[in-house]
């Protein structure tokens, strides 16, 4: 049971990214659904194991074999122990948290979009959809809330490391992947004059159209905008303060009700708003987004500074980091946002090393070219929003694959160590409460010998 336990863990708890992949899979096919695992008042259903099987599967998390089907279905019964026993034991999160984190989670779901697009993509309500968030999002903070009061005060010591290292079997031991430690600083091509005023001018003409001649705003968005309102005649629904990009919300909290604002710019283009409706820090707008054509940028005057940036950085009179932090623009929305980290690429873990296969291909192919400790010449890049940048990249380290050894990866050992400890304070409780909670699960999954299901 504690290879089950490890892995009920690592997939448990990423329970809350998989609704967002759920919706997008309900939104494409459907799956004939009945309940096939009950713990106390908790249900799995058919369609919840499926898909999420599906989603880990092409996330490469899964093989697809009957084992790891059944391997997930138990991580899944031991995510509805935890909430069954937290509700036994008055384990609560705050409400005002999991409010915050549902709108965060909406705003990335919509992504600028109206939310009749998600309303007409899933076939549910706007207040539906993110009811069953919030919902999915508490269980799973409190399942992660009870795990962490299970494990409390849990530690390691340097001797409890090196004894887990040394009874590992040789075979068992890991294989740290190649890794990189790799920064950048992005400076984004500015706009051609005529191509600023070709859209500003456009814009000008929509909205003479809207004030002066009186025609629908609703009807030159369908016809002009150009981003995922554009069906719905730019309505961005109601909107929280906050929800939005500065630029967007400076421009639409000066507005009254039914007034049209003038061109002006975000990191999304140019825009003109119709402000609906405003109930405090509420409020329901329209907007006709015009991107412009981005490969008409000015390109001389950035190489000149990021070259010469480089120069500066190379004879030590500026230190990479203080570089990108102070002059890289690679933040905000729609961005990696390395410039927070004084450049440098994280890995999906949080660490400044990054794993190869974590590399975009264009990224490690420039590193094949490059020396450990030099800095390229500027090179063209393509912001994650399309936008046109130039950027300089510094190869700081690689650290070759090896076998995990306690000279060079003790931090990583011990993380392993102290889960290992966890696991086995975790398996202790499972044991007990599996006896003090009602666990039945389906005919049909008898075969996966779910512990104590019925």
């Amino acid at each position: 049971m504690k290879t089950i336990i490890k892995l009920c863990f690592s997939l448990a708890f990423s329970f809350v990214l998989f609704f967002t992949c759920h919706l997008t899979t309900l939104a494409q096919q459907q799956v004939l659904d009945k309940i096939i695992a009950r713990v106390d008042d908790y249900i799995i259903l058919q369609s919840d194991l499926e898909l999420y099987f599906e989603e880990l599967v092409e996330d490469g998390r899964l093989p697809r074999t009957p084992q790891a089907k059944c391997q997930l279905l138990q991580s899944m019964v031991v995510n509805k122990m935890l909430l069954a026993k937290a509700e036994i034991d008055s384990v609560t999160v705050s409400d005002q948290l999991i409010e915050v984190e549902t709108e965060q989670r909406i705003d990335a779901l919509l992504q600028g979009r109206s939310p009749k697009v998600l309303e007409e993509l899933y076939g549910k309500s706007f207040e539906d959809l993110k009811r069953e968030l919030q919902q999915s999002l508490k269980e799973e903070r409190i399942a992660q809330t009870m795990r962490s009061k299970i494990t409390e005060g849990i530690g390691i010591t340097p001797a409890e490391v090196k004894r887990y290292f040394k009874r590992l079997p040789k075979d068992s031991i890991p294989i740290i992947p190649t890794e990189f430690e790799v920064a950048q600083i992005v400076r984004v091509l500015p706009l051609k004059e005529e191509e600023r005023q070709r859209v500003k001018e456009q814009l000008e003409t929509i909205r003479k159209r809207i004030v002066e001649d009186g025609e629908a705003f609703e009807k030159l968005a369908k016809i002009y905008g150009q981003d995922g309102t554009r069906d719905f005649g730019g309505d961005l629904g109601w909107q929280r303060r906050g929800n939005l990009v500065p630029e967007f919300e400076a421009v639409v909290f000066r507005l009254k009700p039914g007034e049209v604002s003038r061109v002006f710019e975000t990191p999304f283009g140019f825009h003109i708003v119709k402000l609906e409706e405003r109930r405090g820090d509420e409020f329901r707008c329209r907007h006709i987004l015009i991107i412009p054509d981005w490969s008409k940028v000015e390109k001389e005057q950035e190489y000149r500074f990021l070259d010469s940036l480089r120069r500066v950085i190379q004879v030590d009179s500026l230190t990479f980091e203080k570089a990108a932090i102070q002059f890289s623009q690679d933040k905000g929305v729609q961005s990696l946002n390395t410039a927070a980290n004084g450049g440098y690429f994280m890995s999906r873990k949080g660490a400044y090393r990054i794993p190869d296969k974590e590399l975009d291909a264009y990224l490690y192919r420039v590193l094949d070219t490059m020396k450990v400790g030099t800095i390229s010449k500027p090179m063209e890049y393509r912001m994650p929003d399309g936008k046109r940048a130039l950027r300089i990249i510094y190869f700081k380290a690689k650290y070759p694959a090896h076998f995990a050894s306690l000279e060079t990866d003790f931090d990583r050992i011990a993380e392993m160590a102290l889960e290992e400890k966890k696991n086995k304070v975790l398996n202790e409780w499972f044991l007990k409460a599996k006896d003090e909670l009602y666990i039945h699960v389906a005919p049909e999954y008898r075969g996966c010998q779910i512990f104590g299901a019925e």
